[in-house]
């Protein structure tokens, strides 16, 4: 299991997310940048939404796939 923080994923705080995969930990980051109330988080929300199916987006997606290659276990 690999562990990842928010602010590695983009956002802006340092709660630690885990899981098995890069979609896990994605799937859990979306779940806490919806829940957390600032708007900070939602800015960051609104921009996912933004580049989903976009170059950007899947650009975004391959090079956090290597980020989680190196992310320490947890």
């Amino acid at each position: 299991m690999k562990k990842m923080t928010c602010r590695e994923l983009g956002g802006p705080c340092d709660m630690e997310l885990h899981g098995e995969t890069p979609d896990e930990i994605m799937h859990k980051a979306g779940e806490h940048i919806m829940q957390a109330n600032d708007e900070e988080h939602a800015k960051v929300g609104k921009k996912m939404e933004e580049m989903k199916g976009t170059e950007e987006g899947n650009k975004w997606k391959e090079d956090f796939k290597k980020k989680f290659e190196k992310a320490p276990e947890a």
